[in-house]
């Protein structure tokens, strides 16, 4: 693996933001029956009508498209474990090297994400072909905090839904060091317990012990989805110490049949009386471990490994651009049939992460141009 950034986190980071902007232009275009739901395989599959080696071979391709284009979701979960991953392995890596300051380090955090953040802001109050579902008020500025959990109510979606995200990240990011410290106390396995059993916790109590709104658990508070960002700091931490060890675990084979192994029992758990407690950690950890080990493969295909790993390295970007132009552009599309929708949502995604992964590019060459003082230690953000 070449030094500098891991070609296959960026990939993976790039095939997951393409199928979030692809599942959020399909979710404008189509609402299907949900892989999620109970009865999925029977509602699209119909069995019953599998009369011939062709009508069988359609009805498993149309199921399988349906189920990949309505799970994009699930790179959310994917995303926080790359984020957790790719902090936890600059943070061991700099202890191991003298230490970490770490007021330091929260305030490095914030000043490289806020710019994208607030430049996203600006592109939505200026740029035509977006949709505007909600008025400019008063929550326009608490959302430039970028805590959104502040009457999340009415805050959590506000004019771009894709930007409860950013609210979530830095929870997590704010509890980082104490995770740190937590990780190199317990080791690896009862870290990631506790933080499972925490976040689980945090989970139940609301949604059954004091129910609350979904957008709580969603991400409204951050100890909901600890789970999966701890799983990524085990990684990172893992990768860190053996990284040979562990790109031979991930990237050839092993990796992926887990996750392959772990799919089924996320999508069961969203069928089964409180499943929903852990269903987000287990389709999170499945969804990386897929797409991850999957990641090998991608990168010895000329032309497009070097396409998904330039496409990863501007996710951050790209993510929180993209949503009020796919409501925007896919409302369009609303009655065509799969023969025209299709290869257009696959057109409006590719303009889109051009469009998102521009606007980061400028904005980083403009703070490169800026004279300022080198850190001692360079933590890469998780979702560039």
């Amino acid at each position: 693996m070449a030094q500098g950034r891991m070609a296959w986190l960026d990939i993976t980071k790039g095939w997951a933001i393409l199928w979030v902007v692809y599942f959020h232009s399909f979710s404008c275009w189509s609402k299907p029956p949900s892989p999620i739901e109970a009865g999925f395989f029977a509602k699209v599959a119909q069995p019953e009508l599998w009369n011939t080696p062709l009508t069988i071979f359609e009805s498993l391709g149309r199921t399988i498209g349906l189920g990949i284009s309505q799970l994009g979701f699930h790179a959310v979960g994917l995303f926080l474990v790359a984020s957790g991953f790719v902090l936890a392995q600059s943070a061991d890596r700099a202890e191991q090297k003298g230490g970490v300051t770490w007021s330091s380090w929260i305030l490095q955090r914030l000043v490289r994400l806020y710019p994208m953040y607030w430049l996203a802001h600006l592109i939505y109050l200026i740029s035509p072909f977006e949709a505007r579902l909600e008025p400019v008020d008063w929550r326009f500025w608490v959302s430039l905090t970028g805590l959104r959990f502040l009457w999340i109510d009415y805050n959590f979606f506000y004019l771009n839904a894709a930007w409860w995200y950013f609210c979530l990240i830095i929870q997590l990011f704010a509890l980082f060091p104490i995770l740190m410290a937590g990780l190199k106390r317990l080791g690896p396995i009862l870290f990631l317990v506790a933080a499972v059993g925490l976040g689980f916790f945090a989970r139940a109590y609301l949604l059954y012990i004091h129910p609350a709104s979904g957008q709580w658990i969603l991400g409204g508070c951050g100890l909901s989805r600890l789970p999966e960002f701890a799983f990524g700091m085990v990684l990172g931490v893992w990768f860190a110490r053996q990284p040979q060890h562990f790109e031979s675990w991930l990237l050839q084979g092993r990796g992926f049949l887990t996750g392959l192994f772990l799919y089924p029992f996320a999508l069961l758990a969203y069928q089964l009386p409180r499943g929903y407690v852990a269903v987000d950690f287990l389709s999170g950890v499945a969804c990386f471990l897929v797409v991850a080990g999957a990641s090998g493969f991608w990168a010895k295909i000329p032309f497009l490994g070097s396409l998904l790993a330039l496409t990863g390295s501007f996710s951050y970007g790209i993510y929180l651009i993209h949503q009020p132009y796919a409501i925007h552009f896919a409302s369009f599309l609303k009655g065509q049939t799969a023969w025209i929708a299709i290869p257009s949502l696959f057109l409006l995604v590719a303009a889109l992460s051009l469009w998102g992964g521009i606007l980061e590019k400028l904005l980083n060459a403009w703070f490169s141009s800026k004279p300022r003082k080198e850190p001692s230690v360079e933590f890469p953000l998780p979702n560039r």
